[in-house]
């Protein structure tokens, strides 16, 4: 079964395209949206729906690939393999310490950050604001 993946790419992200692809398949199958044995959209057909060229979606798969998280299916496609799920969230947490970093060297204050935070934390799966989070930045 092919899954219909909801997410875009940032244009204006500092964060190459190819990687994001990768980013979000990867958070799909951490989150169980994407199971091992579902097929992934065509490269073709990725690239149309977020509005990229082929070769960029091209290459977020054969990153995969090298990491063993997609797999080809001859004549079918390609097909969720696994995530390295302790990799996966070293990664996730290292982009966030870098992130950490750059709020501290333009002299965003510890505060704000721990503000944000709790705010994040404290959002209910959909989105919505949880009573006791209603402090504003």
């Amino acid at each position: 079964m092919v899954i219909i993946l909801w997410f875009k790419v940032d244009f204006n992200s500092h964060i190459p395209v190819y990687k994001q692809i990768k980013d979000k398949l990867k958070l799909l199958i951490h989150t169980g949206r994407l199971k091992p044995g579902d097929f992934v959209p065509s490269i073709r057909t990725l690239a149309e729906d977020l509005n990229v060229n082929v070769n960029t979606v091209a290459r977020a798969y054969r990153e995969l690939m090298a990491e063993g998280v997609i797999e080809p299916v001859r004549g079918e496609g390609y097909i969720v393999k696994k995530l390295d799920e302790k990799r996966f969230i070293e990664a996730t947490l290292q982009r966030f310490i870098e992130t950490i970093e750059e709020c501290k060297r333009v002299g965003i204050e510890q505060e704000k950050l721990v503000r944000l935070l709790k705010q994040i934390y404290g959002r209910r799966k959909n989105g919505s604001e949880c009573e006791e989070s209603d402090e504003k930045l």
